[in-house]
């Protein structure tokens, strides 16, 4: 078992019952509350009362599509920048790892992987040293640079299914635009088109119920 010294509460937001029951059974804290949260909103108010001292989390679930939580990790770690938090996830695209990779204050740990790399990085997350694990390491094949905020607003309705020339009618840009912040995304995540459509696909991944 590994001893989480966060000095408090763990919060966990994690679709697997197993998983959930295997994490408990795994990390010892200081205290005994510990929280299992099933949808965003409920996480931001969590959060937002200051109880818990360190967040474990998977990408997606039952309520949530990964874009959501994607989204919601990278803005929560500049509202709540003193969380540790490690993403313990099945996900694989490297563009998605690359985005999170970016902040060294997020530890990234492959599921697949041994156990004592889910202590490492908890270990290394209260010191927000960046932690992958090896798994994650040898999918990061290209540094991500930020998106801004076009961009991600073109993404998200991208993974809604909407078509480059809808998005143009309804953010009032050319065609041209739009079709310019699809390759600055491409670009910046290291995507040809065939990794841009997996990107897509995978941004639209929920836990099955």
């Amino acid at each position: 078992m590994v001893k989480a010294d966060f000095g408090d509460a763990l919060l966990f937001f994690e679709p697997s019952y197993l998983v959930r029951r295997g994490m408990e059974a795994f990390l010892v804290t200081q205290s005994s509350d510990s929280y299992f949260i099933d949808t965003l909103r409920a996480l931001e108010g969590v959060l937002k009362e200051g109880k818990p001292r360190a967040l474990i989390m998977e990408l997606y679930h039952q309520r949530e599509y990964l874009y959501d939580v994607l989204r919601f990790v990278l803005t929560a770690k500049n509202v709540w920048p003193e969380i540790p938090l490690v993403i313990f996830t099945t996900v694989e695209h490297p563009g998605i790892l690359a985005l999170l990779a970016a902040d060294a204050r997020i530890a990234i740990v492959a599921k697949g992987e041994p156990l004592h790399c889910l202590s490492d990085a908890i270990a290394a997350a209260g010191k927000f040293s960046g932690y992958r694990s090896p798994h994650i390491r040898a999918r990061l094949v290209h540094s991500a640079a930020a998106l801004s905020d076009s961009e991600w607003r073109v993404l998200a309705m991208m993974v809604a299914g909407v078509s480059p020339g809808s998005i143009a009618n309804v953010t009032r840009r050319s065609y041209k635009t739009i079709s310019s912040h699809k390759l600055n995304i491409m670009r910046k995540l290291g995507l040809n088109q065939a990794g841009f459509m997996r990107l897509i696909l995978s941004l639209r991944t929920r836990y099955p119920s």
